[in-house]
């Protein structure tokens, strides 16, 4: 998912001096061109029942900067042909667009909208924002032998006061972040429970995120991918609205 996308924003920094500089190495680190993952959503209720969604990615960065995803779920049934379409323009707004086979059409995600859960997860439409996490005012908050922990006040956020993430010298990857509300409230945890080295980028294949407030907790496993996919698997037309309604 893009959230994967923003945990790789975060990762690399090893002879930073300071937060904006821990998170310009950030950005500028483990960058994949593009790629195509299958991901497995498991959805965890508060009793403990699941529910289970598959879900295909597709991100790719343009020679200008922009970086989009698309993501589609195809399973279950009922969900299937539900898409989701995100673009992080460089000298423009950010673009979300979602696509429900039901209504048939392209609706576009802004504003208060942005607080609502990406098909009964735990991950709201911002929380999936490719940059949201890496933008803003950041504080080097605490340093240890093996961790930095970077405070980020976010630029644009309806939801977040502040977002905390702990990044691990050792693999350099945010191991957990922390998201904190309109009120200061710890609300959120995203947790990175397994990596892999693909040609030499750190990918988060096992993710989870905790809602504290309501109890609940959404897991993320990655079970395919492809890095730096040829173009002609991800041609620019893959990134528009009308191929949401195809």
């Amino acid at each position: 998912m893009a959230v994967v996308t923003m945990l790789l924003l975060w990762a690399g920094a090893a002879h930073a001096q300071s937060a904006d500089d821990i998170v310009a190495k950030a950005r500028a680190a483990n960058q994949v061109g593009s790629s195509i993952q299958t991901v497995r959503m498991t959805i965890v209720s508060k009793s403990g029942s699941e529910r289970i969604r598959e879900l295909e990615l597709r991100s790719r960065r343009s020679s200008t900067g922009t970086t989009s995803s698309y993501m589609e779920v195809k399973s279950p049934s009922d969900l299937a042909g539900t898409k989701l379409l995100m673009i992080d323009h460089t000298d423009a707004d950010d673009e979300q667009m979602s696509y429900l086979p039901v209504y048939n059409r392209v609706n576009r995600i802004s504003g208060s909208s942005r607080k609502g859960y990406f098909i009964g997860s735990d991950f709201t439409y911002e929380d999936l924002d490719i940059r949201e996490a890496a933008e803003g005012t950041h504080s080097l908050v605490q340093t240890t032998d093996d961790v930095w922990v970077i405070e980020t006040v976010p630029a644009d956020s309806a939801q977040y006061s502040k977002v905390r993430a702990h990044i691990t010298k050792a693999d350099l990857v945010a191991r957990k972040i922390e998201f904190f509300d309109r009120k200061g409230e710890h609300t959120k945890t995203l947790e990175v429970e397994q990596t892999r080295v693909v040609d030499g980028v750190t990918l988060p294949i096992s993710t989870k995120m905790s809602n504290l407030d309501r109890k609940t907790h959404t897991k993320l496993e990655v079970l395919s991918h492809e890095l730096n996919v040829d173009e002609t698997k991800l041609p620019a037309e893959t990134f528009t609205p009308e191929y949401l309604e195809r």
